[in-house]
């Protein structure tokens, strides 16, 4: 049985695999899982697409991942439905019989995040964040489909509600940045949390700060070694992510559409100059 339980809420494109490996690395008893559970393919070429398709849909579904159905429950409040695959969830992650289970993943905090806090009390949370402006561009760069990993910004179950008839395709992903930081925060007002850390993107590389980042969480460890970042839109042939004119001036315009409430809860923001990105 596992003893502890962290999950992790992240945007996605900001340092999960640099994370999973770090904690893989100097943890002991740990088992970090990248985005799981993940297709065990077998096939090569044509085939292997299709047996994807194949196990996601019946085996190692979009559900357990926290995808496709888990995005719809969330939406209409289907706290049942939602509650029986992080049941699901916890059985597989028992079954590999790690001491310690870090759930390092952009899926927990989009729908299943509140049904792992009820199942897990006195879980420990990881919120891992990267500077917006690249982590928009970062998206971009990917040109994926927004609905697949989220739902709309005006769905009811969001705590950021906006209306995006307007939106400019960087504007859902700056959303998608605010939403995940304040389910975080909601996180540790309502739910029995245990230890927890805020972790920026560039902490990975930077082997005090995830030192005493791994302090905070109580896991016990070697000395941090940092390695390069890992899966970048550069290693994966999608050009290196850097900001523009145009993102800061985006992200400018997104910030003042933000409620003041929104923006004085998120600390991220209190001293974030995306101009810096510009000298």
């Amino acid at each position: 049985m596992t003893e502890r339980y962290i999950f992790t809420v992240a945007t996605g494109r900001c340092g999960q695999s640099s994370l999973t490996h770090l904690l893989n690395t100097h943890v002991e008893g740990c088992y970090a899982a990248f985005e799981e559970p993940s297709p065990k393919l077998r096939f090569k070429g044509a085939l292997r697409d299709l047996e994807r398709h194949f196990r996601r849909r019946f085996i190692e579904t979009h559900e357990l991942l926290g995808r496709g159905k888990v995005l719809t429950a969330f939406e209409n409040g289907d706290e049942a439905y939602l509650d029986r695959i992080a049941a699901k969830r916890l059985r597989l992650i028992d079954a590999k019989g790690a001491r310690i289970h870090v759930d390092v993943s952009k899926y927990f905090a989009r729908g299943l995040h509140k049904s792992f806090a009820r199942a897990c009390p006195g879980m420990g949370l990881i919120l891992l964040v990267r500077d917006p402006v690249l982590n928009m561009r970062s998206f971009l760069n990917r040109n994926k489909r927004f609905t697949l990993d989220n739902n709309m910004p005006d769905a009811r179950s969001n705590l950021l509600r906006m209306s995006h008839d307007d939106f400019e395709k960087g504007e859902f992903y700056l959303w998608a940045w605010c939403e995940m930081y304040l389910r975080y925060l909601a996180l540790l007002d309502e739910f029995d949390i245990g230890a927890r850390a805020i972790i920026r993107t560039e902490d990975l590389n930077d082997a005090e700060r995830m030192n005493a980042h791994f302090d905070d969480l109580a896991l016990e460890h070697s000395p941090v070694v940092t390695v390069a970042p890992r899966n970048t839109n550069e290693q994966q042939g999608k050009g290196a992510t850097a900001a523009a004119s145009a993102d800061v001036d985006l992200f400018l315009r997104f910030r003042e559409r933000l409620p003041a409430d929104m923006r004085q809860r998120i600390g991220y923001l209190a001293d974030y100059d995306p101009r810096k990105h510009l000298t």
